[in-house]
């Protein structure tokens, strides 16, 4: 009774800190996120990472600018816009 007890706190404190930005964040890093509704796949953020040269900040800067041009679109349409214009710049 006490091991099952103890293997369920440990997944409600899993749940729980899956929810919290921290959480977020580390799902993001190892590739949990196409589940998740409007999310970008994990194929956009990896392709999009390679072409900033594995630079985050640079990732979420792109990113960011998406979101601040068009705020009604989902994670995923912002990735892609941003793959889009990476694209673009290559081909100019």
């Amino acid at each position: 009774m006490t091991l099952w007890m103890l293997a369920l706190a440990v997944a409600v404190t899993i749940a729980v800190f899956a929810t919290t930005k921290p959480g977020r964040e580390i799902a993001k890093r190892i590739g949990f996120r196409d589940h998740v509704p409007g999310a970008a796949t994990s194929e956009d953020v990896a392709y999009l990472l390679s072409a900033c040269h594995d630079d985050r900040a640079l990732l979420e800067r792109r990113v960011e600018a998406e979101r601040h041009r068009f705020p009604a679109l989902t994670e995923a349409e912002h990735y892609r816009r941003a793959i889009r214009k990476v694209i673009a710049e290559r081909e100019s």
